[in-house]
């Protein structure tokens, strides 16, 4: 098969590609970067359906807070950066699978999840629950909405902490939650305006986000804050990235880039966590 490695990897993929050359690099260029799948290429993958964090545009284009954070780590190290759209079911396998470098799509720190990959812990995301803007209710805890139904993206950690506050009410006599799962946040944020749920929990900067848009307002937020991380197979790249991260802490980027969305940086020095690097658990 003809064409370049990483035309090669989109077209075999069949996956909607989004790649940003920049004109201006960094100067001098750090040295060369090893343990990449196509050389002088970081190849991204995220599961854009998270705006404004990532998602397409009416016109086809990967965006999003974590999006411009890629392209600026491949900047900084005079990478052409290529962001690859996928589900999430779909990271892992990839990485693993040599179909691209780092998985860039704001997904949760665990110790699971360390003992496969690199993981490298930048940012930190809590939980809201939101309600329609005319709901008479007014919660103050997770308790108040005992006996209501709860709308949220399948498989992700909100259903995570929505099962576990479920369970925590009914182990205290108390009834739990209608949970109703959606294939992703968006259709979850439909179905609370169109009440078919009474609330929903989503990550605070997609919260923030569909309230802007209106008719939904986040009543408690900043709930289970975890950290987020990149996931990379090759220890030596991950430790390049936590280099680039950890300079841009230092230097104010990450704060300027994700002040505008409401998210926070991860608190303390940037390190990597995964097989080749046990002592960085976060």
């Amino acid at each position: 098969m003809g064409g370049s490695p990483v035309s090669c990897l989109i077209r075999g993929a069949g996956l909607l590609c989004a790649a940003l050359a920049f004109g201006a690099q960094a100067a001098p260029c750090p040295e060369e970067v090893s343990g990449l799948i196509s050389p002088q290429h970081l190849i991204m993958a995220t599961n854009p359906t998270l705006p404004p964090l990532q998602y397409v545009t009416v016109d086809g284009q990967i965006t999003g807070m974590r999006i411009e954070l890629g392209n600026e780590i491949a900047r900084r190290l005079c990478l052409t950066p290529v962001t690859l759209s996928t589900s999430f079911a779909q990271l892992t396998l990839g990485l693993l699978e040599k179909r691209w470098d780092v998985i860039n799509t704001g997904m949760f720190y665990t110790a699971q999840r360390a003992r496969l990959m690199e993981m490298i812990p930048y940012e930190i995301q809590a939980i809201s629950v939101s309600l329609n803007d005319d709901s008479a209710r007014h919660p103050t805890r997770l308790e108040d909405l005992s006996g209501s139904s709860i709308g949220v993206e399948m498989g992700g950690i909100e259903e995570h902490h929505a099962r576990e506050a479920d369970q925590a009410l009914r182990n205290a006599g108390r009834p739990g939650f209608d949970i109703k799962t959606f294939q992703n946040v968006g259709i979850a944020f439909a179905a609370l305006r169109a009440r078919q749920v009474t609330a929903v929990f989503s990550i605070d900067a997609v919260a923030r986000r569909n309230a802007l848009q209106g008719g939904v307002r986040p009543v408690l937020k900043g709930l289970y804050p975890t950290p987020v991380a990149l996931a990379l197979r090759d220890p030596a790249l991950a430790q390049r990235l936590a280099d680039v991260l950890e300079n841009m802490r230092e230097d104010g980027t990450l704060d300027r880039l994700m002040a505008p969305y409401g998210v926070s940086p991860f608190p303390g020095r940037i390190t990597v966590s995964g097989p080749a690097h046990p002592s960085g658990t976060p």
